[in-house]
Formats: C-alpha cells, structure tokens, sequence
C-alpha cells in the first residue's frame, strides 16, 4: 500500500514537471498572418486572420510573434519595411499568387510596412478595379 501511494506520488510529481516544462518552452508570441487580398474597390487590402480588409491597418502582437504575410492579389508586392527596429526580410518579392514571406519581430517597438505592386499577372488583365489603387499601410505595436 506504501509502495502505491509512493508511485501515484512520484507519477504526479513527473507528470506535473513535464506540463511546466512544455508550457515553459511555448512561443511568447505565436503566428499572426497577414494577408494581402484582392479588392474590387481599390485593389488590394491587408486582412488579418479572416478579419475585415484594410488599406491601412494596426495590430497589436506581443515580442516573438512570427508575422507571416501572404500575396493573395492579382498582382505581385515586394514587401518593404518604412520604420522601426531592423528585421531582416527574406523572399520580400511575393511575386506569385499565393506567395508568402514571415519575420519574427524580437523586439519592442512599433514596426511599419508598405508594399510595392507590380503589374496584374497576365491571366488577370481582364479583371477591372474601382477607383484608384490603395497604398497600403500596416503599423505592428510589439509589447
């Protein structure tokens, strides 16, 4: 019977040093995506999640967040950073449908982004906006 209680203690003890260990090791931030979609009325928006679109928008993310962008419009974008602590953007040319860039911001600060479009994919030609086309704008607060 001692035995018993010993192993159900022993069982818990490790059972809960495991649990903290992997709550420990979580991501402080997560992934947020970011997605660059196709709009009748000025072209193309950012869209967090499956959020409304904007042309410019501000999010909230905490300190090792993951930012994923992804190219869903008629055209490519080269993704530019416009301010705030340096990250370093890799695959920034998103020049198929579908394409995709991440960056992990390491640092406290407000992060801002624009893109540069180019030209509507020939398969797209015949597909007409309304309006001029929006310059986007994405302020990121990281606390």
């Amino acid at each position: 019977m001692l035995k018993q209680k010993r192993l159900r203690r022993a069982t818990f003890g490790l059972a809960a040093f495991i649990a903290l260990a992997v709550v420990s090791t979580a991501p402080a931030g997560g992934t947020t995506t970011i997605t660059i979609s196709h709009q009748m009325r000025g072209c193309h928006m950012w869209q967090v999640g499956n959020g409304k679109p904007h042309p410019s928008l501000s999010v909230k993310v905490k300190v090792g967040t993951v930012l994923t962008f992804v190219d869903n419009d008629i055209m490519p974008h080269k993704l530019v950073q416009s301010s705030g602590p340096k990250v370093r953007l890799s695959h920034a040319n998103m020049n198929h449908m579908s394409a995709s860039t991440s960056v992990k911001l390491t640092q406290k600060g407000i992060y801002s982004f624009t893109t540069k479009p180019g030209e509507d994919y020939k398969t797209f030609t015949s597909m007409h906006t309304v309006g001029e086309d929006y310059v986007l704008h994405l302020k990121v607060r990281v606390a």
